[in-house]
């Protein structure tokens, strides 16, 4: 195991990343072609090139793959903090199916967004991959619903997930959802939220395995679900929907 100290600027990075960074030397516990994750004693972040902003990702310049156990120290002197995306006020809210291989707990949470049954806590943790289906899929809808003005329901959303994430899922994914409880994902989703375009849905399709399409199924269909069972709030949705 290799315990090299190195140093990286910074371009951007997302809030919670820029935490992270600005807590000290940063290790190395997971490493990918284009990316790491490092941690510091505030947390977790992604380290990379081409993989997009978003709250927990720091693009650095000339990255080089890194080990696992690699200290790596970052100079943050001319770095952008990353702001997402204000959602769309204009166009419709398209439609996209359950992913299939969540579909009977998304169906589940889907009727808890609305108001009817409870939501199964099998949802959480469900799928293979770095962050699992079941993860995306809650953490789109949290994301949405607090970008449309709905904090309260993405805060009923967090109450309920982040407690299951701590046993149900791994590190990183849950890292992931408790910034989509504050309302950030990944800008792609960001972006289709402003504008419901057929190249940020294409943008979607290229992070991870089907872990951006999961996450922005979630986020419109939660939006639906929402604005059908809520007739006092349902005017921030109802212009929105596709018929």
């Amino acid at each position: 195991m290799s315990c090299r100290a190195e140093t990286r600027r910074v371009s951007s990075a997302g809030r919670t990343a820029l935490a992270v960074l600005r807590a000290g030397p940063a290790k190395v516990f997971a490493s990918f072609e284009r990316s790491c994750y490092v941690e510091t004693p505030a947390g977790i972040a992604c380290v990379g090139a081409n993989i997009g902003l978003g709250p927990l990702n720091a693009i650095v310049q000339n990255f080089e793959t890194q080990e696992t156990g690699d200290v790596v120290e970052f100079d943050l002197g001319a770095v952008v903090l990353w702001q997402p995306a204000l959602p769309s006020r204009q166009g419709k809210i398209p439609v996209m199916p359950i992913p299939e291989p969540i579909r009977k707990p998304a169906q589940a949470f889907l009727s808890w967004v609305a108001g009817t049954g409870k939501p199964d806590d099998a949802l959480i943790g469900l799928g293979p991959g770095l962050t699992p289906a079941g993860d995306d899929f809650a953490g789109g809808a949290m994301i949405a619903l607090r970008a449309f003005g709905d904090a309260a329901g993405a805060d009923r959303i967090a109450a309920w997930a982040l407690p299951l994430a701590r046993s149900n899922t791994n590190r990183i994914s849950r890292a992931h959802l408790e910034c989509a409880a504050r309302g950030e994902g990944h800008e792609a989703l960001h972006s289709y939220l402003h504008a419901f375009e057929k190249n940020h849905l294409e943008a979607l399709g290229r992070i991870g395995h089907t872990s951006g399409l999961d996450a922005a199924a979630g986020a419109l269909l939660a939006l639906r679900e929402y604005s059908r069972s809520t007739p006092a709030p349902a005017g921030r949705f109802a212009d929105h929907l596709a018929h």
